[in-house]
């Protein structure tokens, strides 16, 4: 083969990863950073509109806004994490989630920008779950001490989860109702 046909096949090949890494979606980035236990991750709230919870995440997500609606937030690296947006009825959000990383042998790894999500008392992923304890004394523990549960309005309530036993790997806010 030729060099010309050899660069004409590395710049076809070169584009094709851009796209896909495109169509693949990215992680969020939201102006707010902060988890309103138990209200909010990032600036969205519990029925708010799927498509504009996307937008207040800077609309980097692979999102499916037919049926059962959801948009899922993740880089190329898994160790830094991943996140979700689904509306199980009528379009508005029932479940938000944001999700530390995982190594090739799939142990949890914390780092990349979902760290910087964070309550009001400094707590986020890769902290211990029990600041979520002393933070928040109306927190339940979960079966198996796999983290936290707090209550929100209704039937509402925002995960801790602690898998790893000590660190959060996930924190997550459900209506109660309608989540997936």
């Amino acid at each position: 083969m030729n060099r010309a046909a050899t660069a004409a096949l590395l710049a076809v090949a070169g584009l094709a990863l851009v796209v896909a890494a495109t169509a693949a979606g990215a992680l969020p980035k939201p102006k707010d950073e902060v988890i309103e236990v138990p209200k909010s991750i990032g600036g969205v709230e519990l029925k708010t509109r799927i498509e504009r919870a996307d937008r207040i995440w800077g609309r980097r997500g692979e999102c499916d806004f037919s049926g059962f609606q959801s948009c899922a937030y993740e880089s190329r690296d898994p160790r830094r994490g991943s996140a979700s947006i689904e509306a199980a009825r009528r379009g508005k959000v029932s479940s938000i989630a944001i999700y530390a990383g995982r190594n090739r042998r799939d142990r949890y790894v914390f780092e990349g920008p979902l760290l910087r999500f964070e309550t009001e008392e400094g707590i986020g992923l890769g902290d211990r779950g029990r600041k979520v304890a002393k933070a928040y004394p109306e927190a339940i523990r979960t079966a198996h001490e796999t983290g936290y549960l707090i209550e929100g309005r209704g039937r509402s309530y925002m995960t801790f989860q602690t898998l790893d036993k000590k660190h959060i790997t996930a924190i997550t806010l459900v209506d109660g109702r309608n989540q997936g």
